[in-house]
């Protein structure tokens, strides 16, 4: 008992002399200086490839949702008054976004019922649902990111109809946000933006009933 004291002692009255020498022994620092120099650089090109698939799938998502939005635009610009079709337009767009948002959760509040009725919709249609505030926190940043532009009713009804939705992405990587991004409330964001334009193809009769023939009086 009294040899294993004594060997334990000394090894630990040895440890800080092998420390202070570990240190200052300059041995094999011209071999991995180069590692420790590239190593920031390689990490900071890795975060930038997950970023452009991220930043990818997101501008897939504004070309759906750029999409919808003019299809909706086309069927509730006919058959609405046009602040009441452009209400519907923006609700369909925001939830064509939901999927490809980030979820960075950039602002608090209550969900409204028809965020709640999208989550309801979610959870019985997926077999595999994520968690409720997953959706919850994309809901609210699609609330926050996206804004959506449609240029006015249609004239006639063959005129063409143009949406155009912006998503204000948010970077992960704080320092991709400094080099590539726009400093914004919610911190750096790039934005991605999708157009598209659709024929109107709306009814071409007074009553505007495409010529079915039901609700007239």
């Amino acid at each position: 008992m009294a040899l294993k004291s004594l060997t334990l002692s000394i090894a630990c009255r040895r440890t800080p002399r092998a420390v202070r020498r570990l240190v200052l022994d300059e041995g094999g620092a011209a071999y991995t200086l180069s590692y420790v120099m590239v190593f920031p650089i390689l990490m900071l090109l890795v975060a930038l490839s997950v970023e452009s698939a991220l930043m990818l799938m997101a501008k897939l998502g504004t070309v759906h949702a750029a999409y919808v939005a003019a299809r909706v635009a086309a069927v509730q610009g006919s058959a609405r008054d046009w602040p009441n079709a452009r209400q519907r337009i923006e609700q369909a767009t925001r939830q064509a976004m939901v999927p490809f948002a980030n979820g960075a959760n950039r602002s608090s509040g209550t969900a409204d019922d028809l965020q709640q009725s999208y989550r309801r919709a979610y959870r019985q249609w997926a077999d595999d649902a994520v968690a409720d505030g997953y959706i919850q926190s994309k809901q609210r940043d699609v609330g926050v990111a996206v804004q959506v532009e449609v240029g006015g009713p249609p004239t006639s009804w063959q005129s063409e109809i143009t949406a155009e939705v912006t998503y204000r992405y948010p970077f992960r990587v704080p320092g991709l946000g400094r080099l590539l991004g726009e400093r914004s409330d919610s911190g750096f964001t790039f934005p991605l933006t999708s157009r598209v334009t659709l024929p109107n193809d709306g009814p071409q009769n007074q009553w505007q009933d495409m010529g079915i023939g039901y609700g007239r009086e």
